[in-house]
């Protein structure tokens, strides 16, 4: 969850952090959704960490992706 209108500085922070491999923005209970990527969870815990201390940050919600069903290479991503 974001504060307020802080969203364009978060995603810009987050844009910042090579863990970060996607970057949604999304309706409904959170404001965007952070794909990321570590090597162990030592350094998931410490990504977490860093993201939570992003100034505008109010709130996160932690889940591992166990598995994809499903992906296609035709999704339209758009750079924020």
């Amino acid at each position: 969850a974001i504060e307020g209108k802080r969203a364009d500085s978060v995603i810009h922070q987050l844009f910042g952090m090579p863990e970060a491999q996607a970057i949604h923005t999304t309706n409904g209970r959170w404001d965007i959704i952070v794909e990321l990527g570590a090597t162990d969870l030592a350094a998931f815990d410490t990504v977490l960490g860093r993201i939570r201390m992003v100034e505008g940050v109010s709130a996160t919600e932690t889940n591992l992706l166990l598995a994809t069903r499903k992906q296609t290479s035709t999704a339209a991503q758009t750079d924020r």
